[in-house]
């Protein structure tokens, strides 16, 4: 690695745990520790994303959490024209990109990049225009991972997920002289997450939000809310969860209609019975997702 968290921390290096089975290469530039996280969080979101909801993923990392995450579809006019794209004729994988780094601009500026699908001229263009430090992908179209290489004086980094790379069962991190190890979280998520449904209906193009909102907070640091609209992630919530009625309250007034939330707190038919009073439908998952 290029270091460690920080500068000063020079003895870094990323290894492996199978020998000759890594699940991200590196094509072009020298990773930090800080640039691996945000790669192979961001491949996961997106790789999870696409194979859930079947369409073309993006997410926009900064910090190890997402900045913004989309699906493939249309792109406003405001932000087409701010990167000079058509928006009746831009690309899925472009589009999933654009749309996941408008869900928060100022926080995707320098943002490290993932797409689910194969990269192709049309994004490595933007990406060469764009303020991003990097990009993981499954893979690039002949000449794009080159082109990209030699963006910010050879310095982006351009990075490759192995699509069929499966985790081990277990996982593990040292802290302070200490390892912790645990289940990696089995839970895949499906229409099945989102079938308890205890107030309301969820339309189709509903579900598909929440099942998108999920995957995203299972690569978000902390307990999070989530806002999502049309395939996007609108904005986040940290430390948050939904324990007291007025987060419904709240929820309401910005014109949400539908909730998907874990359950199982004192106050759950509080939360229940706000849905009601507002028409909001609530499903509840019994997962928990977050991440640390």
């Amino acid at each position: 690695m290029r270091y460690g968290m920080h500068p000063q921390q020079t003895a870094a290096e990323a290894a492996p745990v199978h020998p000759g089975r890594p699940p991200l290469k590196v094509l072009g530039g020298v990773p930090s520790y800080i640039n691996w996280l945000d790669a192979l969080n961001a491949w996961q979101l997106v790789r999870e994303a696409a194979a859930v909801l079947g369409v073309p993923a993006a997410t926009s990392f900064k910090h190890v959490s997402p900045a913004g995450a989309a699906l493939a579809g249309p792109v406003d006019e405001a932000v087409a024209r701010l990167h000079g794209v058509d928006p009746a004729t831009v690309g899925p994988l472009t589009s999933a990109y654009l749309r996941a780094r408008d869900g928060d601009p100022k926080s995707s500026y320098g943002d490290f990049a993932a797409v689910s699908h194969e990269v192709d001229a049309e994004l490595a263009e933007l990406l060469g225009r764009v303020v991003c430090d990097g990009i993981v992908a499954p893979g690039y179209a002949p000449g794009v991972a080159d082109a990209l290489s030699r963006k910010k004086n050879g310095t982006f980094l351009v990075m490759e997920a192995d699509p069929d790379f499966t985790a081990p069962a277990a996982e593990s991190r040292e802290v302070f002289g200490l390892r912790l190890s645990q289940e990696r979280d089995p839970v895949p998520l499906s229409d099945e997450v989102i079938a308890d449904v205890v107030t309301g209906e969820v339309p189709a193009a509903s579900r598909r939000d929440l099942l998108l909102g999920l995957v995203v907070l299972r690569r978000t640091r902390s307990n999070a809310v989530c806002f999502l609209k049309d395939g996007m992630a609108l904005g986040f919530v940290s430390d948050g969860s939904l324990p007291f009625r007025d987060n419904v309250d709240h929820a309401r007034r910005h014109l949400v209609t539908c909730i998907a939330e874990p359950g199982g707190s004192i106050r759950s038919d509080e939360v229940e019975a706000a849905c009601r009073a507002h028409g909001i439908a609530l499903a509840r998952t019994g997962l928990r997702l977050f991440h640390h």
